[in-house]
């Protein structure tokens, strides 16, 4: 008799619980579905990263985080379908390209030809040619997906955590653009 309740009690629990987590799945899988499609996931695909990157026509700045300041100004990034990557030097984050450019702020640096490839989870961005030119090869190393506000222009921003590796000197940055 008491081998038949503490088997109940423990068929019991175990169905409880199941129930639980099933209701928990459920519902998380719902809170999600408010993000945007394109920065729901950690990226880990090439194509993913790459067809981010270059079916935009906004500017992707590179900067030490979404709100640092910089006496120098940002390296702004356009790419292309082609794989080429014009790269301007800005003052700040501008809401369009179009906008950027009335305010006449898009010095060109140079062209870049930009190869995308997979190492890992990461996605790898190779770039070489020259900038103010000088021959230059950089690498961005893709790690995970982040969304902000810029407290200066007050602008939201979508984009990435790299790991940028120049000449073996690798620091931590954000290259993001512009939300909204």
């Amino acid at each position: 008799m008491k081998k038949t309740r503490t088997l109940t009690a423990i068929f019991s629990l175990l169905a409880i619980l199941t129930i639980g987590l099933a209701g928990c799945s459920s519902k998380s899988s719902k809170s999600g579905d408010t993000q945007q499609a394109s920065f729901k996931n950690k990226t880990t695909k090439k194509a993913d990263v790459k067809s981010t990157l270059t079916n935009s026509k906004k500017l992707w700045y590179v900067t030490g985080s979404v709100n640092a300041k910089s006496n120098s100004g940002m390296e702004a990034y356009r790419f292309n379908k082609n794989g080429k990557v014009t790269v301007y030097n800005v003052n700040k984050f501008y809401k369009t390209y179009a906008a950027a450019k009335k305010a006449k702020a898009l010095n060109k640096s140079g062209v870049l030809k930009a190869t995308f490839k997979t190492k890992g989870d990461d996605t790898v961005i190779n770039f070489k040619g020259k900038l103010s030119d000088i021959p230059m090869t950089q690498k961005f190393t893709v790690k995970k997906t982040l969304t902000g506000t810029n407290k200066a222009t007050k602008l939201k921003v979508a984009g990435y955590h790299i790991a940028r590796d120049i000449d073996n000197d690798v620091t931590q940055a954000v290259l993001v653009k512009v939300a909204q």
